[in-house]
């Protein structure tokens, strides 16, 4: 089983990092939000102190990973807050456990899959954090410096410089393996057309990596759906704007659960 910690007690709330990162990305809004919920917080394998497992990667994995969490908790049914990647699992999870989804919050990530020129941007990426660990790093610090708002990431390099140092402490294996399964993930639009469950949308204005105007395509075509846009923000909304984002998961967590 990966690794996982839980903090508070209430409803259950999991909380699902994104890549290059482990569970303290949500260090910022875990404060505020373990004193209403229960929070579960995993590592995905091969991040913080889970293990790379040596099935082949896939969303599937990752999904399938969180669920074995859910279930030693006893959890059958939770709101998934998932962050990028970790969006992208929560999807997963949805698309193969429905019964199990409250509700889902995508921060800064969508439901579609990657287009053929990101896959071919991964490639070129995953080739690059092969050769060694100077171009693991240089791929690092590029992607890092472009998941903020430029304004954000002049003002605070010392937090560009955490991300890099996070995901420097990742393995390359590790790296290698969330980008081929962020690569290889399926569409899950049709998903999002029959979902039953809230749907919350957390869009940067000058998100590089998760583009409000792809996300906006989207946010729509669930039932019931929450759209925020945060300006200026990047794609780091729990480093660049933390009281915000804390604010407004509150507020989806206290819809999905109302009293």
């Amino acid at each position: 089983m990966i690794h996982y910690t839980v903090k508070g007690s209430g409803e259950p709330l999991v909380l699902i990092h994104g890549f290059p990162n482990d569970s303290t990305a949500w260090d910022n809004v875990v404060p505020g939000l373990s004193q209403h919920y229960r929070l579960i917080l995993p590592d995905l394998p091969g991040a913080g102190q889970s293990p790379l497992l040596e099935a082949a990667p896939s969303m599937a994995l990752l999904a399938d990973a969180v669920k074995e969490v859910l279930d030693h908790e006893n959890i059958g049914k939770a709101l998934f807050i998932g962050h990028s990647m970790g969006g992208y699992t929560a999807m997963q999870i949805a698309s193969m456990y429905p019964e199990m989804v409250q509700g889902i919050s995508l921060v800064h990530s969508m439901a579609s899959a990657d287009n053929a020129e990101k896959k071919e941007n991964r490639r070129k990426a995953i080739v690059l954090m092969k050769k060694g660990q100077s171009e693991k790093e240089m791929f690092l610090k590029g992607m890092s410096q472009n998941l903020f708002a430029p304004e954000f990431a002049a003002q605070h390099p010392d937090v560009v410089k955490e991300v890099v140092a996070k995901g420097m402490m990742l393995s390359s294996e590790a790296l290698v393996s969330f980008y081929q399964a962020i690569m290889d993930r399926t569409d899950k639009k049709d998903v999002l057309e029959r979902a039953t469950w809230p749907m919350q949308w957390i869009i940067g204005d000058h998100d590089n990596a998760t583009p409000m105007k792809e996300a906006l395509e989207q946010c729509h075509l669930s039932a019931v759906s929450s759209v925020s846009i945060y300006k200026p923000c990047g794609h780091m909304s729990f480093l660049e704007m933390p009281n915000r984002l804390l604010a407004d998961l509150l507020a989806f967590a206290a819809f999905c659960y109302p009293e």
